[in-house]
């Protein structure tokens, strides 16, 4: 078992592990054997023989974000996650998995979803009445979290694409509003499959495809060609999509908005993706302002807690990793939050009611009255 991360697991057995340094969990809980360290070293037992595949080492594999910090942080840029993945591919095969891990893969197998909801329904009430009939090219693929906790940035999606004159993006109105990576993090590997089949033969025909998730856009645009299910060229990030019409409109901007705006880079847009400059050029198009830094921003910026499906297992202390983030803000006095990912969005909000807490696709909506003839 693990034998294709032989070369990874061995890396980290000769580390003195100062990847745990940048692990939230780990600054959380204090506990070594989570560290990413700690975690392949056990692995890297199962892999040589000298311990089995147990219900222990199984509920081990689930002690992650799978936020990257830690590759960021390793010299040799070593990925931690796909080991992880894989112990967890095994745990729910072999029914080794913690419960709430094979509830909430159960949950998902009768609503399509994580979230016990009809989001297809939701997802009408929430667009504008004439965007469902919208023909166009573009898909925009709205994510099942935007659309169960956060359906604000979907109104704010459709509203700027108004004012900007876009016309030709369509919404995706398919029964499974979801890419079905909350599955792939869970180890639920084959509802994953029958997920991301449904959705690839969904999607394949539009020329182009946005998502205002960077979960969303990592699982359709590389998770998906892992297996033989290409998107790859066809999707896009809300953010890149608006970036490069922005850049050829003359804006009518607010003159009363916030300028003062922190900024939160989400793990899957900064590390996964590897972006970093847009969401700051764009925020400082909506403020005229440069955006308010973390002390660990860009690729180093820590997590909000609500990745990896480490809420499912442990929502308190993913809870407490999301407080530990925005505690720097209450340091800073910071009174307005943006960023772009819809579970931070959600979770930074209910974690601190005296914060404004925006997506950066909703504080462009914000500023932007229209564009100049």
């Amino acid at each position: 078992m693990f034998d294709k991360y032989a070369e990874r697991l061995e890396l980290c057995n000769t580390c003195p592990s100062l990847c745990q340094s940048a692990c939230p969990v780990v600054a959380l809980d204090g506990n070594r054997a989570h560290s990413p360290w700690g975690l392949m070293q056990v692995m890297n037992q199962v892999r040589t023989g000298q311990i089995g595949f147990s219900q222990e080492v199984a509920e081990l594999a689930y002690e992650c974000l799978t936020c990257k910090a830690c590759t960021t942080q390793c010299d040799h840029g070593n990925q931690i996650s796909p080991v992880l993945l894989e112990a967890r591919r095994e745990a729910v095969k072999q029914g080794l998995a913690p419960d709430s891990i094979l509830g909430y893969a159960e949950k998902f197998h009768r609503h399509n979803n994580p979230f016990s909801k009809d989001l297809l329904k939701k997802l009408l009430e929430i667009l504008p009445e004439n965007a469902a009939t919208n023909e166009g090219d573009i898909c925009y693929y709205a994510s099942c979290t935007t659309i169960a906790k956060a359906p604000e940035i979907i109104k704010d999606t459709f509203e700027l694409f108004e004012k900007l004159g876009i016309t030709n993006v369509v919404p995706f109105t398919e029964t499974i509003q979801c890419c079905g990576y909350p599955l792939k993090t869970a180890g639920a590997h084959d509802e994953f499959m029958d997920i991301a089949e449904i959705n690839f033969h969904s999607l394949k025909k539009y020329k182009k495809i946005i998502t205002g998730s960077p979960a969303c856009a990592f699982t359709l645009k590389r998770v998906y060609r892992r297996h033989d299910l290409s998107l790859e060229t066809k999707v896009e990030t809300v953010t890149d999509f608006l970036f490069s019409i922005l850049k050829t409109k003359k804006l009518k901007l607010k003159k009363d908005l916030p300028k003062d705006w922190m900024y939160h880079d989400p793990c899957y847009l900064s590390r996964y993706l590897e972006q970093t400059e847009t969401p700051r050029e764009l925020i400082q198009t909506a403020t005229g302002e440069p955006v308010q830094e973390f002390h660990d921003n860009s690729a180093n910026s820590q997590c909000s807690g609500q990745s990896g499906c480490y809420n499912v297992v442990h929502k308190d202390r993913a809870n407490a990793i999301t407080k530990e983030r925005l505690r720097e803000c209450k340091e800073n006095e910071v009174e307005n939050l943006v960023t772009h990912c819809p579970s931070c969005v959600y979770k930074m909000k209910e974690s601190n009611k005296k914060i404004n807490v925006k997506d950066i696709v909703s504080l462009l909506n914000n500023a932007i009255v229209g564009v100049h003839k």
